[in-house]
């Protein structure tokens, strides 16, 4: 039997934002609680022995009710394993509700809400679409640094189109970017850049166990793209009423590559490429590593 790493359960394929660079197909769709019940108590022993369990959507905190029973329900089957949370970080701004006193949970959030930073293993997500100033990028991460961030996951626009122009901007950006965690880490302010530690086949998805709404599993959650969805069936394992025995009949990586016009696919894979110089450039500066013994290990 294969042993996954990651486990992701798409609590809701509903979102109310709608930004224009995101690549999800959006339904009005909710997991029931008896697949979430199902999916953890039946594929959490298949993943390996550092366990990582993702809520994904849509907007989970959409349906903070299956937050809070998954996370019951994860540390009680596996008291180890870290739990990802992503989300915009709208429902946030008044109070961590189901999120509180989690010291496992990891949650990305999209806005600098100082209510977010507060939480165990909180990550702000700097989400970098074409068009924006390198200074405006600047006084975001300086925005997120003051509202009490000490970790920051930067994420170009996936699947959509760059201009020659724009990625050109984009090195700016992250250029900046290292110049201000430098100035930081000058004055002794160290901040953690999660992308140094994370690997991907497909950029922006992740490959694992994959549990939508309905109960069916993939081998990636890239089957929550527009573009995929017509493909997805290929990345299918089964549902989780069945054994989980066969493999997809495709990769992520090759599924995006007939799914994606070629023109989008080429400006996604040069934008990641940016991003990986600016993770090589922090590596090779010994910035954006978490100082050892501190939480929420890679």
């Amino acid at each position: 039997m294969r042993r996954e790493s990651l486990l992701v359960l798409v609590l809701t394929r509903r979102c109310d934002r709608r930004c224009g660079f995101c690549p999800q197909e959006f339904s009005d769709a909710d997991m029931a609680p008896d697949v979430l019940d199902a999916a953890i108590s039946g594929l959490l022993p298949r993943l390996a022995a550092r366990p990582r369990v993702k809520l994904f959507g849509g907007e989970p905190m959409l349906r903070p009710d299956l937050v809070a029973r998954a996370l019951d329900a994860v540390s009680r089957a596996a008291p180890r394993a870290v739990v990802e949370l992503s989300t915009h970080g709208g429902a946030l701004a008044a109070g961590p509700g189901p999120l509180a006193g989690r010291a496992r949970l990891e949650v990305f959030a999209s806005r600098p809400i100082p209510a977010a930073a507060r939480l165990p293993g909180a990550v702000l997500n700097i989400l970098l679409a074409p068009g924006e100033s390198v200074v405006a990028t600047v006084a975001r991460v300086a925005r997120g640094r003051a509202a009490g961030f000490r970790r920051f996951n930067f994420l170009p626009a996936y699947f959509t189109r760059w201009s020659a122009g724009e990625l050109a901007r984009l090195r700016e950006r992250f250029a900046a970017t290292r110049r201000i965690l430098e100035r930081l880490a000058e004055r002794g302010d160290l901040v953690e850049v999660v992308n140094l530690c994370r690997a991907s086949s497909t950029p922006l998805y992740n490959d694992g166990l994959v549990v939508d709404c309905d109960g069916e599993v993939y081998s990636s959650n890239v089957m929550l793209a527009a573009a995929v969805a017509p493909r997805k069936a290929e990345l299918r394992l089964g549902h989780i009423g069945e054994p989980l025995e066969k493999a997809a009949c495709a990769t992520s990586a090759d599924v995006v590559a007939r799914s994606v016009p070629s023109d989008v696919l080429a400006a996604t894979f040069a934008a990641d490429a940016l991003l990986s110089e600016f993770c090589r450039n922090m590596d090779a500066a010994n910035l954006g590593r978490r100082a050892a013994g501190e939480a929420g290990a890679c």
